[in-house]
């Protein structure tokens, strides 16, 4: 086997090798976002903002931010916004304690990504579906396990 054959061959298996979580990852993301819409409410001009306390990366358009424990917005942004799934913390323009849709932006590592739009997201209604779902599920295991 010639030298060149080799390296193509390594490089192949590379490109697939790593082609592999990244689609994992977009499949995820794409069920974390579909989610999240579900418990989102129409879109608002803007949103109150002092703190961002945690956020969520879904893919290179959409990110969720927590400003309070059981308060997350749903912002979606105009591409490219290429280091939103990839950046070790974001940050969020405002003025005067407002995020505002079209005129503020969503900072993720090298990028000022443009808001296209801002939603409330009904955090509480998520957490006890979600809640729910898992004593429905343990519930089954257990009557499984008595049969």
């Amino acid at each position: 086997m010639s030298i060149r054959s080799c390296m193509t061959r390594t490089l192949l298996l590379l490109a697939l090798a790593t082609a592999l979580p990244a689609q994992a990852l977009s499949e995820r993301e794409a069920a974390r976002l579909a989610e999240f819409e579900r418990f989102a409410g129409a879109p608002v001009e803007s949103m109150p903002f002092w703190r961002l306390q945690s956020y969520e990366a879904l893919g290179t358009e959409a990110v969720v931010v927590w400003t309070a424990i059981n308060t997350a917005w749903l912002i979606k942004v105009l591409p490219p916004c290429t280091d939103l799934p990839w950046a070790k913390a974001v940050g969020l323009s405002s003025t005067l304690h407002k995020v505002n849709a079209r005129f503020d932006h969503v900072i993720a590592g090298g990028d000022r990504c443009n808001i296209a739009s801002i939603q409330p997201v009904d955090y509480k209604a998520m957490r006890a579906e979600r809640k729910a779902a898992s004593a429905e599920r343990a519930a089954g295991k257990n009557t499984d396990k008595s049969k």
